[in-house]
């Protein structure tokens, strides 16, 4: 009986961990997140806090690129969500 549940509490575990790692990310939602950094860098109030800005927007850029990468429609409509709130970010 203990090796039943045991076995069961497994799989559940699993499936949450699989349910949570599936979540797909929408054009606007990264371009928020990307805007979220821009705006941190902009609105730092020294060289290191800049710097520590860039390199995390950099970052996730990366991480984007990779992630997207061939995906033309994909990266068209994300410019598009990014030039929505790239002003914004930077005060303009």
């Amino acid at each position: 009986m203990k090796k039943k549940l045991s076995f069961s509490v497994a799989i559940l575990l699993c499936v949450a961990v699989l349910s949570c790692n599936s979540k797909k990310e929408s054009a606007a939602s990264v371009a928020q997140k990307w805007c979220e950094l821009n705006a941190k860098v902009h609105n730092a109030t020294n060289d290191a806090a800049k710097d520590a800005a860039k390199m995390a927007r950099k970052e996730f850029e990366n991480k984007m690129e990779a992630k997207y990468k061939g995906n033309d429609a994909f990266e068209k409509e994300l410019r598009m969500e990014v030039e929505k709130c790239e002003g914004a970010s930077e005060g303009r």
